[in-house]
């Protein structure tokens, strides 16, 4: 019998042991890991809360919990929807996703968003150490399980799983900054945080908490300064551009729905004209993911594509930034959204025409106008100021604007102005060049205030255009 006593005293200091483990890691999440603004906090917990069956489930990124309003859903299919979107969403998470819901629900029917920027070049490379935090953020809510450990070992090489079992280690820079831990703890306090709301702003412009949207978050916010711009230059999108790494999850998907009896469909949220412009052949993603739907018999529909008679998301009033709508924009698309689906479902052939072939045609169909504006800044010293010696550059910021629109460059009038922050002296008027549709602003570095950009097409009724940015 001794060894008996001996193998139960070491199992109790092992289990001491292991349990004072797990006491120090939750503490030091707590006073370290920082997810005080994360929706996915939100939406995980409603999940886990949720007793009704969800009958349509929604993956996706931010397109999607910004997008979609369930209940508007809820309304017109007569099924319970729910939203299981969270920032950046790759494909990895979105499987694992699907069979934490599928473990809790019998789910009839899953609609896959594929917001491109999620399987290409970038964020589509799931493995990548830079994209590893896109998975964090859902992972540390999810209940413990055999699937959420597949997704924590199948995330990263085995040098990072340091960071994903143990959370506060990436955050090892903060160690020594009491500050920073402070402020944590002070928003870990708040009864938003305490009962797993989510903070928005309302109508009226006042920040307001919720839960309980089925995932969905409801942002009545504008774009900030006057109409749609975008202050980040991104690459082109190549031809055949998921990447491989996004291609195998996207074929789990598909292989988990058939063998569990779920209906999927893939869809494609609705980004501003000026995002998908900006970006560049985007019909080259739309091609690719045409041709994976016919391979495996995948219902595909991507609403960029869908003509504005049927779908008008157009007003910049609809959108909070250059690809996510606000609550307005939303009401309009879900409801689309869910009077497609339904028409589909029942054979009518209200929407068959509804849809263009290609972006490209989309484009070239409608009626000249602009679509917004990329403000970025420039180092094209010798082509803006090639009278002045380099050493003076130094005192000198230069924007370069990029007007987007279908119309020909030469129809379109730019201006600019700087509107001074209260109390700072008077602002030269700044010098710009124009050349056709594209323009430089040349500003001293001193100049405080925004930088107002004015846009439009000449010798036509359509109001100006114009987009800020805060120098």
């Amino acid at each position: 019998m001794m060894w008996v006593r001996s193998f139960i005293s070491r199992f109790k200091k092992l289990l001491v042991f292991g349990i004072t483990v797990i006491v120090i890691i939750k503490g030091m999440n707590y006073l370290f890991v920082d997810d005080t603004d994360e929706f996915a906090r939100t939406m995980m917990r409603d999940f886990y809360e949720e007793e009704e069956n969800i009958d349509r489930l929604y993956l996706g990124s931010s397109h999607v919990f910004c997008d979609i309003d369930p209940a508007v859903l809820d309304d017109i299919n007569g099924d319970h929807n729910f939203n299981m979107a969270s920032g950046n969403q790759q494909l990895i998470t979105s499987y694992h996703l699907l069979v934490e819901a599928d473990r809790k629900h019998d789910l009839d029917k899953v609609y896959l968003d594929l917001y491109y920027v999620c399987t290409v070049m970038g964020q589509g490379n799931l493995h990548d150490p830079q994209q590893i935090p896109n998975s964090w953020n859902v992972i540390n809510q999810m209940k413990p399980s055999v699937n959420k450990l597949s997704y924590m070992l199948h995330l990263s090489d085995p040098e990072y799983y340091y960071m994903t079992f143990m959370a506060f280690k990436r955050y090892s820079k903060e160690l020594f900054h009491p500050d920073y831990v402070a402020g944590v703890v002070r928003a870990k306090q708040t009864d938003v945080w305490k009962k797993y709301e989510y903070a928005y702003t309302d109508e009226q412009g006042e920040s307001v908490s919720t839960r309980g949207t089925g995932g969905y978050r409801p942002d009545y916010r504008t774009p900030e300064y006057g109409d749609l711009s975008v202050g980040i230059e991104e690459r082109p999108i190549d031809e055949d551009p998921i990447v491989p790494e996004s291609m195998e999850y996207l074929i789990k998907i598909i292989e988990y729905c058939k063998e569990h009896d779920i209906e999927l469909t893939w869809i494609v949220c609705p980004m501003s004209e000026l995002k998908l412009l900006c970006n560049g052949a985007y019909d080259n993603y739309i091609d690719q993911v045409s041709k994976l739907a016919a391979q495996y018999q995948i219902p595909y529909y991507d609403f960029n594509l869908c003509k504005r008679e049927f779908l008008d998301v157009s007003p910049d009033h609809y959108w909070t930034d250059e690809g996510h709508l606000n609550t307005y924009g939303a009401e309009v698309y879900s409801r689309f959204l869910g009077d497609f689906i339904k028409a589909r479902e029942s054979g009518e052939d209200t929407y068959q025409d509804c849809f263009y072939s290609s972006y490209e045609e989309k484009i070239r169909d409608l009626r000249e106008e602009i679509f917004g504006m990329e403000i970025l800044p420039s180092q094209e010293y010798e082509r803006c100021l090639p009278n002045m010696r380099k050493e003076q550059w130094r005192e000198y910021q230069i924007y370069r604007v990029r007007i987007v629109t279908n119309a020909p460059a030469e129809a379109v009038d730019i201006s600019v102005k700087v509107e001074k922050d209260t109390g700072a002296p008077e602002i030269k008027e700044p010098e710009l060049i124009q050349e056709g549709s594209v323009a430089y602003v040349i500003l001293s570095v001193h100049e405080k205030g925004t930088l107002c950009v004015e846009a439009k097409l000449k010798d036509t009724m359509e109001a100006a255009k114009w987009a800020g940015i805060h120098l």
